[in-house]
């Protein structure tokens, strides 16, 4: 039986070929309670080297604002000033197609254990931590390599564990952010030293 994520992959990629596509609809697409499936999908554009021009910001917004209603167990909203926004079709293909990739190699690994580390109320805390402060990271308009990959890969984490409930992944994504730690703290005293 396909997976419900699989199966919302290639509904975004059917009616993509159909043309662009507005955030309203990527939404509805992917559930009233796919608040993590959201956020991995507006995390893979950022799964390369090269920030691309004007989606890292609106996005990292997107990602921290799902995160909260994750958070608060309610069904994600989105600000009617982001609804119409369109996703082009080449980059919701290419996107769907890398998730459907990354998800049937991740799937083998994936099972739910450690729950404690998705279900207690100091971890949610916690894991709310991991999606907003790593999506203001990848949200920042930075045109250095690297530069939304690095904190894109502690929200995938985080994210994945939150769907199917896996207490090693998100435990992964807390070990990630110490190296995102590390990686800004490098940029910062880089940039400090040139001025």
């Amino acid at each position: 039986m396909k997976s419900r994520f699989i199966a919302a992959m290639d509904l975004l990629q059917e009616e993509a070929s159909g043309g662009d596509l507005t955030l309203k609809r990527i939404f509805e697409i992917l559930g009233e309670e796919g608040h993590a499936i959201i956020i991995l999908f507006l995390c893979l554009p950022f799964m390369q080297p090269i920030p691309i021009p004007g989606l890292s910001t609106p996005l990292g917004l997107l990602i921290i604002l799902v995160a909260l209603f994750l958070f608060r167990e309610r069904p994600p909203w989105l600000p009617r000033r982001f609804e119409q926004h369109k996703i082009s079709a080449q980059v919701v293909i290419k996107t769907s197609e890398v998730a459907e990739n990354i998800w049937k190699r991740v799937s083998k690994l994936v099972r739910s254990r450690y729950e404690i580390l998705h279900d207690h109320i100091g971890f949610k805390l916690l894991n709310l931590l991991v999606f907003a402060l790593n999506g203001l990271l990848l949200g920042l308009p930075l045109p250095i390599p690297f530069s939304n990959t690095v904190p894109a890969i502690a929200i995938i984490l985080c994210a994945i564990g939150h769907t199917e409930k896996d207490g090693v992944f998100i435990l992964l994504s807390y070990l990630w952010c110490f190296f995102v730690a590390m990686f800004f703290s490098a940029l910062g005293i880089g940039l400090f030293k040139l001025t």
